[in-house]
């Protein structure tokens, strides 16, 4: 690839992703959600009873903003800290009914960014995709960690 077209390519990249981010915000904050908070409530909904500490390493997420953003979601009652029935030291995390229905606005809202982009992608778009988006994922995997 010629030079040029390299950094095209990645002026390009990174576009796609700022879209994206850009579409999840607006989406998720028709009901008040920032992105880091929903990509918890999917998490703690499907691995519920799980750390902060693994929380945060499972999404790849700084502590600190995983601190600040489960602060917000225990406010909004939609996350409940418990003791851990294993170490008593430490507490786990869980979702609450109103919790659970902020999840499947976040599942329903994200299903709906997903299905927009499945219907201008064919088969072959998704193969090309994924088959770039694995080969940057591998190069970089040692540098930033299991993505």
């Amino acid at each position: 690839m010629a030079r040029r077209d390299s950094h095209e390519f990645f002026e390009r990249l990174g576009a796609v992703s700022r879209c994206l981010r850009s579409v999840a915000a607006q989406a998720y904050g028709t009901f008040e959600v920032g992105s880091a908070q929903a990509k918890f409530l999917r998490h703690i909904g499907r691995h519920s009873r799980i750390s902060q500490a693994d929380l945060a390493r499972a999404t790849a997420t700084a502590p600190t903003l995983t601190g600040r953003a489960l602060e917000t979601l225990v406010k909004r009652g939609w996350v409940r800290r418990k003791r851990s029935e294993d170490d008593r030291r430490q507490y786990v995390l869980e979702l609450t009914a109103s919790g659970q229905r902020a999840r499947e606005r976040v599942d329903k809202a994200r299903e709906g960014i997903i299905v927009r982009i499945a219907t201008v992608l064919d088969d072959r778009d998704i193969e090309d995709f994924d088959r770039i988006a694995t080969k940057i994922l591998g190069l970089f995997e040692d540098s930033v960690g299991p993505i």
